[in-house]
């Protein structure tokens, strides 16, 4: 069992005012009070037990290990779904629009509430079936409000949320190559899981600094992906992508969807880190701006077919 160490302070604290006043409760109320009172500060301190992050032994330990560039005869894309809380409902949109244009990624890369929605379509689930899950998620499906610990969401409903949906797969099994931006936070360094557990990885990426509690792997706490990078094209480029298609959906935008062959910005409504009200209207300004992007997408794969065509030997 552990102690945070603010809820054992502020229970001791409790405590000693306790013993204080409840001596000058009159006569016969003075011991069913004290009792009542003391009563609700063991509630506290048990309510205080297990306030850190932990470790989930039960679950294949998310790694880091060396990027192994993907290999293709043709050239290979990418998708780098950026971090931006409830505006990666946008993220769908532009899914559905490469879609319909039958385009598909042969690379995927997410960070924070991008690595929610490129941990699905990793997976191999269409951009119909993601559409679904966005649109019938429930707030406590994601977020598991708790009053004490290090962030007023744990987290744990997030990683069983895309551990249920991907039936525990890890990441290396997925058909898409997968990685997962998340940031190491003592050291402020991202890190880049691509072996391990899906979910658990996932939750590290997504995990907003006093938003969510941080998420302990291998003795080291990991917190929001997009501290490090919010998107990480230079990730994809190091896992063999030739042509990569980056999503912008940051309040304030980020320099890195420049360096991206296809830098997409959709239209957000602007809404709160946890407010899932505007999903639709996210989703439909993702849509928009993926078809809006097409015409360049087209552009730079044949340059990238070109391109291959002029190194081949002869």
């Amino acid at each position: 069992m552990v102690i945070n160490a603010n809820a054992a302070i502020a229970t001791i604290a409790t405590i000693a005012t306790i013993a204080t006043l409840a001596p000058t409760v009159d006569g016969a109320m003075a011991k069913p009070m004290r009792r009542l009172m003391l009563g609700a500060v063991m509630a506290l301190l048990l309510a205080g037990c297990a306030l850190t992050p932990r470790e989930y032994p039960e679950l294949a330990t998310p790694r880091a290990l060396p990027v192994v560039r993907l290999q293709a005869a043709r050239p290979l894309l990418a998708l780098v779904l950026g971090a931006g809380g409830s505006r990666g409902f946008a993220h769908v949109g532009v899914i559905k629009a490469l879609e319909a244009a039958g385009l598909q990624a042969d690379i995927v890369v997410g960070s924070s509430s991008g690595a929610v929605v490129a941990s699905l379509y990793a997976s191999g689930m269409t951009a119909a079936a993601i559409e679904q899950h966005a649109l019938q998620i429930e707030d406590s499906d994601l977020i598991d409000l708790t009053l004490f610990g290090p962030g007023r969401v744990r987290g744990e409903a997030l990683q069983n949320y895309v551990n249920r949906l991907l039936d525990n797969r890890s990441i290396e099994t997925m058909p898409r190559a997968f990685g997962v931006v998340a940031t190491a936070r003592e050291a402020k360094r991202m890190t880049v899981f691509n072996r391990g557990n899906t979910g658990l990885a996932v939750r590290a990426s997504a995990s907003i600094p006093d938003v969510f509690w941080p998420v302990l792997i291998a003795g080291v706490e990991y917190v929001d992906g997009g501290l490090s990078s919010r998107v990480p094209v230079a990730v994809a480029r190091s896992m063999g992508a030739d042509v990569v298609v980056a999503v912008d959906v940051s309040w304030r935008g980020s320099d890195e969807v420049a360096q991206a062959d296809v830098p997409i910005r959709p239209d957000n409504p602007r809404t709160r880190t946890l407010d899932f009200s505007a999903r639709l209207e996210s989703i439909a300004a993702g849509e928009v701006a993926g078809r809006a992007a097409l015409p360049l997408l087209r552009e730079r794969l044949a340059e990238a077919v070109k391109a291959r065509v002029s190194l081949a030997p002869r």
